[in-house]
């Protein structure tokens, strides 16, 4: 397996599918934070000639570290996208990420905007406060306060579950960190899908993934992803010269619409497509479609 080390005790596990010199690569910026690359998340490239070029983030999926959570932050997420593209010899990388995903890509687009030649995103999350209240408080639990319930049960109705969900995850047993992460898990599941059934809520919530995926994600989120108030939004000006193409879910209860809308309004290369029947998975019959073919018009001419 191919591994970068950046350093801190940290090595990026990466896959390289295509030839990267023969166009611009896409990069896939997975979710979570700490979701990692799955099988199912290459469903969405399978078939094109572009070349795609698949990582892990710190502390998640194969990538190596000596403690998960040392040496990781948002800053640090950014720099480790350019020193990926540093050690391929890449000129350029076309950004494809959704939720967390979209998140890091805009990020590492104001950081590098020479870098980037465009960026397919969905889901889009700011990591604003109220995006964070809206999901984890009050918004999300009155669409489905009977699963709501579920989730902050395990924290005994603390009044900030994402900093209570960290404290379980990082310093409780074996046994609290396994139940807590199953729970945080399928309250994310249940927001992803408009028709999960509970089989599938179940595999969610029992992925080995789990575990480093809530733990990683409430602790970015305990500190609002390690961004000021309103950064993306602020720093928009920087992103006017590069194309974005966006696919949002109408009925997205994890990243409302609304954020997709402001995000759009304030770029001008951006095309905004919302799937009228959609929440907030890529693999959403809607939006997989609607990204399958803004990817398929990126294709390299041959």
């Amino acid at each position: 397996m191919p591994y970068l080390n950046v350093g801190e005790g940290h090595q990026l596990h990466y896959q390289l599918a295509g030839n990267i010199r023969s166009a611009a690569p896409l990069l896939f910026v997975h979710g979570g934070p700490g979701a990692g690359v799955s099988e199912a998340d290459k469903a969405l490239f399978a078939g094109l000639t572009r070349p795609v070029i698949y990582y892990d983030q710190r502390g998640c999926g194969n990538s190596q570290f000596e403690q998960r959570l040392v040496a990781n932050t948002t800053e640090q997420l950014i720099e480790d996208i350019e020193a990926l593209r540093c050690a391929l010899e890449v000129p350029q990388l076309i950004l494809v990420g959704g939720s967390w995903g979209s998140t890091l890509s805009l990020l590492y687009a104001l950081r590098y905007p020479q870098n980037v030649a465009s960026m397919v995103l969905w889901g889009i999350f700011l990591c604003r406060r109220q995006e964070l209240d809206w999901f984890y408080q009050h918004g999300a639990n009155q669409l489905y306060p009977e699963e709501y319930q579920k989730f902050v049960r395990q924290v005994d109705q603390a009044a900030d579950p994402v900093a209570a969900y960290f404290e379980l995850l990082s310093a409780g047993s074996e046994e609290q960190q396994r139940a807590a992460a199953a729970s945080w898990v399928r309250w994310e599941a249940v927001n992803s899908f408009l028709n999960a059934d509970e089989a599938t809520l179940e595999r969610f919530a029992q992925a080995d993934s789990g575990v480093p995926m809530a733990l990683l994600e409430s602790y970015y989120f305990k500190h609002q992803g390690f961004l000021s108030p309103d950064y993306i939004l602020r720093h928009c000006p920087q992103l006017q010269t590069i194309p974005v193409d966006i696919v949002q879910g109408r009925f997205d209860t994890i990243c409302p619409c609304s954020t997709a809308w402001q995000l759009a309004k304030r770029l001008a290369q951006c095309r905004l497509y919302i799937s009228p029947r959609a929440s907030h998975a890529a693999s959403e019959s809607e939006n997989f479609s609607a990204l399958r073919a803004v990817l398929s018009k990126l294709e390299p001419v041959t």
